[in-house]
């Protein structure tokens, strides 16, 4: 985990020089295939969730012009909107899950898989947390309301996943 959260701090602390658009929507589009990725992971019980690579924030915030025209923020926005369904699947998924990951024997060393599991999800839930205020930072006004109102879900999915792994 101490590994994990090292990673995501290196990558919030080194953005990008030079990016662009189409950089976005490039790490857009391997989030959502590491989330197909993460629905496999899910079905197989593997411990390890948070390999989603959230740097898409760090380019987001180095988007020169800052915030975007209407038709690249529309591209982005479209492109995190795809991720939507995936994120609220894999979550249904995890959920159920939980039963499973609870009776896993302690690893030693390390503790308990549902002990980890949460820890986990807390530290993807920041990374998506920088994700959603880089897009926010970066969004033109007449966007603004649709990505609020897409946040707002992609939280709540997370909110009730560590919530179930906080019982």
């Amino acid at each position: 985990m101490g590994l994990l959260s090292l990673y995501f701090i290196l990558i919030l602390a080194v953005p990008s020089l030079c990016s662009t658009v189409a950089t976005v929507l490039g790490d857009i589009a391997a989030i959502q295939n590491n989330l197909n990725s993460l629905n496999s992971v899910i079905a197989a019980l593997t411990p390890f969730i948070a390999n989603i690579n959230f740097s898409t924030a760090s380019q987001l915030l180095a988007l020169n012009p800052s915030p975007v025209n209407d038709t690249d923020g529309r591209a982005i926005l479209d492109r995190l909107k795809a991720l939507e369904p995936s994120i609220v699947d894999s979550t249904a998924k995890f959920i159920q899950r939980k039963g499973v990951v609870a009776v896993l024997p302690a690893i030693p060393l390390v503790g308990s898989p549902l002990a980890m599991a949460r820890a986990t999800l807390v530290s993807l839930q920041a990374a998506l947390n920088s994700l959603e205020d880089a897009a926010q930072k970066t969004a033109p006004a007449s966007l603004q309301a649709e990505g609020a109102a897409l946040r707002g879900r992609f939280d709540n999915n997370m909110n009730a996943l560590i919530a179930a792994y906080s019982s």
